[in-house]
């Protein structure tokens, strides 16, 4: 009856009954499942992104007005000895600062370039030379006895002329004359 009652009430227009709003349901969008490469790629540019908070990343020249050297004047008055000699002094300043800086990049290079060296042959040389020589000659010593075995196995059927090759061998490396042994 009380179901009757509120219906009528509610034909009459009496809004007593307690009608409940309209609830609309949020459909969300499904997330995507991200790969291991995605993730560190996002991680990576968070990190990036902090690390170059407050970071200019444009050039700006740092031009200082007494850096600058005067070439064109408005003023039609000529300049004198001093104003010539404060111009060779700055240029010569200047170029006493790039020839140092040149010097400094040539000693860099040369220092990555023999580490690269050492690094793509594989070959470890220590700062004390006589170990280096020592190292050197032991490798002569067994290519020359490869060679020289070879040539004593193979006999004529060698491809090079060892005999020529060795001696020429010696000709350059003497120490070799006491591992001759034909």
């Amino acid at each position: 009856m009380a179901k009757k009652d509120n219906l009528v009430k509610l034909a009459k227009g009496k809004k007593e009954t307690p009608v409940a709003p309209a609830v609309k349901e949020v459909v969300k969008a499904p997330e995507k499942v991200l790969t291991p490469e995605e993730e560190r790629d996002l991680k990576t540019k968070a990190k990036v992104d902090e690390l170059l908070d407050g970071v200019k990343l444009t050039l700006e020249p740092e031009v200082k007005k007494d850096d600058l050297l005067e070439v064109v004047e408005d003023d039609d008055e000529p300049k004198g000895v001093e104003w010539l000699e404060e111009q060779m002094s700055r240029l010569t300043e200047e170029n006493e600062k790039l020839k140092a800086e040149a010097n400094l990049a040539k000693e860099d290079y040369s220092k990555l370039f023999t580490a690269f060296q050492q690094q793509k042959n594989a070959v470890v040389l220590n700062d004390n030379p006589n170990a280096s020589d020592t190292l050197l000659k032991t490798k002569i010593v067994q290519l020359f006895n490869e060679i020289q075995a070879n040539h004593l196995a193979l006999g004529h059927n060698f491809i090079i002329v060892p005999v020529a090759f060795l001696n020429r061998l010696i000709l350059f490396f003497p120490f070799l004359e006491d591992q001759k042994r034909f």
